[in-house]
């Protein structure tokens, strides 16, 4: 997908946050310590005073340390010194809260044990070892990336100078077209200003197939922890904006190589439908219309691009439980053949396409 020069300056924080978790620092420190320089704070000031509040304070496993984070940074940027000053306060905790709201959303729940499905509380203080397994079995990742993304959201002017020094080498910003509700084109507009005003606006879905020993399996990406929406979240094939001046059917094969690596051959490539998706987020509307089309693999072979993590493959019985029979959970395979688990609040909800147009497509062709 194309980036525009905010995207790159948000990014960059977001990824400053997971760099530093991944290098060994807790939840907390991760989260408060990629903002820390913005406030004039010593790197290593900031580390020492957000630290306690890991694994849900002292591993108690109570309020999440990334919760604990962002509501440090509303204290630095809306917190009051004045004990007198009601309005003040009442602005600092209304702030917290909204960003509590938003991280819920996304996790449904503030409480780092409940994040982490543990049933009994902690017995030792001492931290696990971080290994490639930890990283795996964990949501720690996506949930430090939820809680930089929503700093952002809730303070964008941190990153105003951010976004000047962008501007300012030339970068232009990404314009996308504008829709009325019957699908028309009336305009264009940025693409900041479409998601911030609620403007209709064209996307292409792919979804991806292959047939296989008498087995048809559908591939699906998991967006990186660094997307700007739902990091961590598993989504269809290819999924991105129509630029202006692009035509559909570019924009599938541009996201389809962009980030699943494939060169998209059109006699394979089927077009199923539009589907009319609007999302509200804090902040934010985005109403889309999305051109549907369904891709039949050859062979399932991917080079998967800076803004996929993972690739899955998920059988057709196993994608109808979540989408016919709304399962709880169900079962994936990475392309190394390893069984995932994946839950149904870790998905992107595209709401009645399968059944509406993917679906009836595989039954017309006996698939």
């Amino acid at each position: 997908m194309n980036k525009t020069s905010g995207e790159s300056a948000m990014r960059s924080r977001v990824e400053d946050a997971v760099g530093l978790f991944k290098e060994g620092f807790n939840c907390c420190q991760s989260v408060f310590g990629a903002y820390s320089d913005l406030f004039g704070m010593d790197k290593e000031q900031a580390l020492k005073l957000s630290c306690s509040l890991g694994g849900g304070v002292g591993r108690m496993r109570e309020v999440c340390g990334t919760v604990s984070g962002m509501a440090m940074i509303a204290g630095l940027v809306c917190g009051n010194t004045d004990p007198n000053n009601q309005e003040a306060k009442t602005k600092n905790y209304e702030t917290v809260r909204k960003m509590a709201d938003a991280f819920k959303q996304e996790h449904q729940t503030i409480i780092c044990r409940e994040i982490l499905g543990i049933l009994e509380a902690e017995q030792s203080a001492a931290p696990e070892e971080r290994t490639e397994e930890y990283y795996q079995k964990r949501p720690c990742v996506r949930v430090v990336a939820t809680a930089a993304r929503i700093i952002e959201e809730t303070f964008p002017e941190l990153l105003e100078e951010n976004d000047r020094k962008e501007e300012s080498s030339g970068q232009e910003e990404e314009m996308l077209p504008v829709l009325n509700e019957a699908g028309e084109c009336i305009g264009k507009a940025e693409r900041k200003a479409v998601h911030q005003k609620g403007l209709w606006h064209p996307v292409v879905h792919c979804w991806m197939y292959c047939k296989r020993d008498n087995q048809v399996w559908l591939y699906f990406q998991k967006r990186a922890d660094t997307k700007e929406d739902f990091p961590g979240f598993y989504d269809i094939g290819s999924t991105g904006h129509v630029s202006d001046g692009e035509t559909v059917q570019e924009a599938v094969v541009r996201e389809a190589h962009e980030e699943m690596g494939i060169p998209i051959e059109e006699a394979r490539l089927h077009y199923l439908g539009t589907m009319k998706e609007e999302t509200k987020t804090d902040g934010r509307c985005d109403r889309e219309l999305a051109y549907v089309y369904l891709y039949d693999l050859d062979i399932p072979f991917f080079a998967q691009g800076e803004e996929v993590s993972e690739i899955i493959a998920v059988s057709k019985e196993e994608i109808e439980k979540k989408e016919l029979e709304g399962a709880a959970y169900i079962q994936g395979h990475q392309l190394v053949g390893e069984p995932v688990i994946i839950q149904n609040r870790e998905w992107c909800w595209h709401e009645g396409e399968y059944q509406t147009l993917v679906k009836p497509f595989f039954d017309s062709c006996g698939i």
